[in-house]
């Protein structure tokens, strides 16, 4: 290097270390800057990069804090954190779209995906670029590191829940035998959530159950705290209405299974067990098998399945009922023909011991007017035959008989008492001794009977208002279980004939003439549905969404051509 105006030169060692030898003049010439007195940046960072090159590549444990997959060029940038989640290094790299899709490839094999947050152990080889400045080109990201990290996480967090006694907490509820009222947590627009609301929403259009839909998200790095701030208001909710709620179903429909990796959350898994009320898990595929169904009290494969186990649960709620309200409605039967037959065997007792009574009464009288006028038999026999006739008339009615019964037997011991009293007023006391005989016995008569009735009344009235008040309960229930179920076959029915709607219009023509194929038809219009009759066929007219063509078999051509 020719240097020009400067009158002493020091070659400084300690610039050396970017791999430049920087010329640096003595200090009467470093207040005078010249041209000859420095170098390019092409040139300084071509000396840097020399320097770069030899560090040889590494294996770095980072995150992948940012993705940007392109055509020509995958950027990634690389972040480091510490103890407290402070960003202490951070680095632009990326590699070629060929290396990444051997990456992303052996990660899907292995059922996993990588994204933003994801925790690496990634290759790195440095590279500083005069244009396009320093980055990492990525060469391999290792498997195993990420699946290790992933279960090193979820055996921890098991680990710490059962060290404090909450593992089995949730599992241990007992799973509801009927469900009022369903917190469902979900990402916004998840397609596993439409398919399982369809149900869901007949459910509650029945009335059979509530549904309260809260939308969170699962693929972030807040995801976690999200739910846990959602699980607590719901538990609030439970505490406070410990009747309405009867779970909780945590849903996601398909996607990546890297994506289920958001859910393994310690704080996550410990609101999950310690929730007051069964949780419900129906996350991702049939397949995947996370930490939360590990937990839950009722772990399902998919949301379809969530919905499916509510309504199944609902519908044999509804069956053990309505065998209930059979078996009530049998036993009320029952009770109603042992209440007739109580009453028909009481109604003749209650004839009995009055025409026992009567016949006692008669009896004595007559014993005791044996020696009196012939005038005092036959008033004597007029009585008896009008206590007869009065009982008769009261059979009619209970009160009515008691009521009748009581003045009839009461006019009729004043009458035989008035009357024997005059009749034997002449005779010695011996006769008055049995004229007190008599008036006790006809006292007994009418307070036996009229006694015997009361209870007998009071015991119908109050069967018969208890059997009419059973049997209103039991039809009115009935009414509304018939009513609930012919909501559900008509809910039923429609669902079905929309399937068979949908797959009778994926089966149209139409649809499968939009969808890119052809429908091959003979000469006739009709259909070719096999390889001979296409060949056997002269011309073939190709029906396709666009329009129709004619195709000559050219086998039947050449033998035309050879006859011409």
């Amino acid at each position: 290097m020719r240097l020009h105006g400067l009158r002493r030169l020091r070659i400084s060692s300690h610039h050396v270390t970017t791999g430049v030898t920087m010329i640096q003049a003595d200090d009467t010439a470093a207040d005078r800057p010249a041209a000859n007195a420095s170098v390019g940046l092409r040139t300084y960072l071509d000396g840097v990069a020399s320097i770069v090159k030899r560090v040889p590549a590494a294996w770095v444990r980072c995150e992948l804090h940012t993705l940007k997959v392109g055509d020509r060029f995958v950027g990634m940038e690389f972040i480091e954190a510490d103890g407290d989640g402070k960003q202490i290094a951070k680095v632009q790299g990326g590699c070629w779209p060929a290396v990444w899709r051997r990456i992303e490839g052996d990660f899907r094999a292995a059922g996993l995906t990588l994204t933003s947050g994801s925790q690496v152990m990634v290759k790195l080889d440095a590279n500083l670029n005069p244009t396009y400045g320093f980055r990492v080109n990525v060469s391999d990201i290792d498997l195993t590191f990420a699946l290790g990290d992933l279960n090193a996480r979820m055996q921890a967090i098991r680990k710490h829940l059962q060290d404090t006694g909450v593992w089995d907490r949730n599992r241990n509820l007992p799973r509801p035998a009927d469900f009022v009222r369903v917190s469902v947590i979900a990402p916004a627009g998840a397609a596993g959530l439409g398919d399982s609301q369809s149900t869901a929403d007949t459910l509650a259009a029945a009335g059979l159950a509530e549904f309260i839909y809260h939308e969170v998200p699962f693929q972030t790095r807040d995801a976690p705290a999200r739910i846990v701030e959602t699980l607590r208001e719901i538990y609030r909710q439970c505490r406070a209405e410990p009747d309405r709620h009867c779970a909780v179903a945590i849903i996601r429909g398909g996607g990546a299974s890297a994506d289920l990796a958001w859910l393994v959350d310690q704080k996550l898994a410990e609101a999950v067990c310690r929730m007051n009320v069964p949780v419900m898990t129906g996350i991702g595929h049939e397949r995947d098998r996370n930490l939360l169904d590990e937990i839950a009290c009722i772990p399902c494969d998919t949301p379809s399945k969530v919905v499916e186990h509510i309504s199944s649960t609902i519908t044999r709620s509804a069956m053990v009922g309505l065998r209930a309200y059979e078996s009530v409605r049998a036993s009320v039967a029952g009770a109603l023909s042992d209440h007739r037959a109580a009453v028909a065997v009481t109604s003749a007792a209650v004839d009995r011991d009055a025409r026992e009574a009567i016949r006692v009464a008669d009896r004595v009288v007559r014993a005791a007017a044996t020696g009196l006028e012939p005038g005092a038999r036959d008033l004597l026999d007029q009585t008896h035959a009008a206590v007869t006739a009065a009982l008769d008339t009261a059979r009619g009615s209970a009160r009515y008989r008691r009521e009748a019964a009581g003045e009839a037997i009461q006019g009729l011991r004043m009458e035989i008492v008035a009357t024997v009293g005059a009749k034997l007023r002449p005779l010695d006391l011996g006769t008055e001794r049995a004229l007190s005989e008599v008036r006790t016995r006809l006292d007994a008569v009418p307070q036996a009977v009229t006694a015997d009735m009361d209870r007998l009344l009071a015991q119908i009235r109050a069967d018969a208002a208890r059997s009419a008040e059973d049997a209103g309960s039991a039809i009115t229930g009935l009414r509304r279980q018939a009513i609930v179920d012919a909501r559900q076959a008509v809910d039923v029915c429609r669902s079905a004939i929309a399937t068979i709607q949908d797959c009778a219009d994926a089966l149209h023509p139409r649809t499968v003439l939009a969808a890119g194929y052809a429908i091959l038809r003979d000469a006739a219009g009709s259909p070719l549905t096999s390889l001979r009759s296409v060949r056997s066929a002269d011309i073939v007219a190709a029906e396709m969404r666009d329009g129709t063509t004619h195709l000559r078999n050219e086998s039947q051509a050449q033998t035309e051509d050879q006859r011409a």
